[in-house]
């Protein structure tokens, strides 16, 4: 809970699409919030959101994905995971 005007960060792990960032955004705001920015412990390259606040990022990673048929060999036998929320 916080007062009206009080000064907000939200502070997710790793945001893929934004989906639950812009969740929370709309609570702080819809509640009087004065929200600050949102802080990211990592983002993968490639995955740039706009977020439409000032967002910061303490890690930047590069992971690399493969097409089902360009698959290095090592990896084909580890199970396929969806990523993200859920």
């Amino acid at each position: 809970e916080f007062s009206t005007g009080e000064k907000i960060l939200i502070v997710e792990d790793v945001v893929t699409q934004g989906g639950r960032v812009r969740e929370t955004m709309d609570i702080v705001r819809s509640n009087g919030g004065d929200l600050r920015g949102v802080a990211r412990v990592g983002v993968r390259a490639g995955d740039e959101v706009n977020l439409g606040a000032p967002t910061f990022s303490l890690l930047r990673m590069q992971v690399e994905t493969f097409a089902e048929d360009e698959m290095p060999e090592d990896l084909r036998a580890l199970p396929a995971v969806h990523p993200g929320s859920q």
